[in-house]
């Protein structure tokens, strides 16, 4: 018996293998279009970003040439510095105010009020307010000049003037000799040199002389201290708290005590007359 066969009947197989190479070649299309579509988005982002950045620096271009001065506000101060820096800068109150005035308005700060640090004028570019902000220097040491001009030293080793100083409880330095106008570099080490001699042994009254670079002290019982020449003050300093707490047991003060004959290891201690 002849059996028959179905020829047109296709292999399972090979319809098997054509519906593997459709779905490739339809999600390879999906993957294309995909990336097309984010290229695009991309790049319409992109033209928006650099346009957007181009209209704003034009727009604050035109804000900057053309700022004037909506409101004003002073912080940091206050008392007399924040009436006196607010009325320096009233003029400018609804007026043009180009960048080179806030320039110059700071300078002119700085210039009348030395006992100010970290003066800033900012522009408020689209609110249109003047930020002047600054802080009142904060004294180390009180200079007393051979005139009889009162000076100021801060932390900066900033020499200023300061009719109302924010701290008044602070050491006096007396200055005698040939005093510059400016002290310079030199100066200020062996002045802060001696002020660091608070820590270990309290003073009223310092008194440098910058011609002989000599140191001497004032104890708030009326003691003096004649350290002699501006060196080793450190060791001095702790050998005359040393050799005073002794006499205050056994003697009554005040004292002086001289370091002229320090280098051959010799102090002299009396009683202060009275």
């Amino acid at each position: 018996m002849i059996k028959s066969r179905n020829y047109s009947r296709r292999p399972t197989i090979a319809l098997h293998k054509a519906r593997k190479s459709a779905r490739r070649k339809s999600g390879t299309r999906f993957f294309v279009k995909l990336i097309i579509l984010f290229t695009l988005l991309g790049g319409v982002l992109w033209g928006g970003f650099v346009g957007g950045s181009k209209l704003y620096q034009r727009l604050s271009q035109i804000r900057v040439e053309g700022w004037r001065v909506k409101t004003m506000e002073v912080v940091g101060l206050e008392g007399d510095l924040l009436r006196q820096v607010t009325a320096l800068a009233a003029p400018y109150q609804h007026q043009a105010f180009p960048i080179k005035q806030a320039v110059a308005l700071r300078e002119k700060i700085l210039q009348q009020y030395p006992m100010l640090t970290n003066v800033s004028v900012k522009r408020g570019l689209w609110s249109g307010k003047l930020t002047i902000s600054a802080q009142h220097r904060v004294p180390l040491a009180q200079f007393i000049r051979p005139d009889g001009k009162t000076q100021y030293i801060d932390r900066d080793s900033t020499i200023y003037a300061d009719p109302h100083p924010s701290v008044t409880d602070v050491p006096r330095v007396e200055l005698a000799g040939d005093v510059p106008d400016k002290l310079n570099a030199e100066y200020i080490d062996v002045v802060e040199s001696t002020l660091k001699l608070q820590q270990e042994l309290k003073f009223t009254t310092l008194q440098l002389n910058l011609t002989n670079q000599t140191v001497r002290m004032s104890l708030p019982d009326g003691t003096e201290v004649d350290f002699g020449p501006a060196s080793r003050l450190k060791q001095k300093v702790t050998r005359a708290a040393q050799v005073l707490a002794v006499a205050r047991k056994k003697y009554t003060g005040p004292f002086v005590v001289n370091f002229q004959f320090f280098e051959n290891g010799k102090i002299f201690l009396t009683q202060k007359s009275l």
